[in-house]
């Protein structure tokens, strides 16, 4: 219960923290009690938003992280499976998976860089973004059901505060675009490059790489993929 109620005190200033790294901060110091040594945020069924790092934070190690996002390792991943599968909330150790091969070195893998035993916060809201909150420690978690409620309350504090503050930071100022600019934008999302964008609206490449420069002054993005994530929030074009 003490570790419980610590959490719950935390989330009040959790929710109202000013800055992502404070946010951070009071998760972590929230969740190490439960056993919880690393963590991760996302954000599914959106790569552009879920890529942002104000929404995206998490302290897997470099090595870990380029491994697992690198080289698909989620087809390998039980976890992330079951994730997608549209379980809201689970224990790693609740997962009944086919221990293949390709799964096993996986999961060998894993606890290797930490992560024996973890626990899936999803946060689905009905208008809002479905997000998870990855927990995990270097040995099993043993959580009451009160306690698990407490990790999950906390969690989704966190992606809560973490995407409104995303949200305050790409808002300010930014000039409406035209609509040739949007469509661009949204071709631009779904992953495609100058040159099919081009081709779809039949117009030169030199003509799209035009509107890039009046996009990016108009957003005041850094680079493309920072374009598309201004021009969705900012609800210019859909996401």
């Amino acid at each position: 219960m003490e570790r419980a109620s610590v959490a719950l005190g935390l989330i009040g200033e959790l929710s109202s923290a000013q800055t992502v790294s404070r946010a951070v901060d009071l998760f972590q110091e929230a969740v190490e009690p439960f056993g919880v040594d690393l963590y991760r945020t996302g954000a599914l069924g959106n790569s552009v938003r879920g890529g942002q790092e104000a929404a995206t934070v998490g302290n897997w190690s470099a090595q870990w992280g380029n491994f697992y996002l690198g080289s698909r390792a989620f087809a390998f991943d039980p976890i992330a499976q079951a994730m997608m599968q549209g379980a809201e909330g689970f224990f790693w150790h609740d997962v009944d998976w086919v221990p293949t091969p390709a799964r096993r070195r996986f999961m060998d893998a894993a606890a290797q860089a930490g992560h024996v035993d973890g626990f899936m916060a999803v946060r689905a809201s009905p208008g809002e973004l479905k997000t998870v909150v990855s927990m995990s420690g270097g040995r099993p978690l043993e959580w009451s059901p009160l306690e698990r409620g407490v990790v999950t309350f906390t969690a989704n504090a966190l992606m809560s505060r973490l995407l409104y503050l995303r949200e305050v930071q790409l808002a300010p100022k930014v000039t409406a675009l035209s609509d040739r600019e949007k469509d661009i934008l949204q071709h631009a999302a779904l992953g495609h490059p100058d040159k099919r964008i081009a081709l779809e609206l039949a117009c030169a490449h030199d003509t799209v790489r035009a509107h890039w420069r009046s996009i990016r002054r108009k957003l005041v993005a850094n680079d493309r993929a920072h374009a598309v994530a201004v021009a969705i929030w900012s609800g210019q074009i859909a996401p």
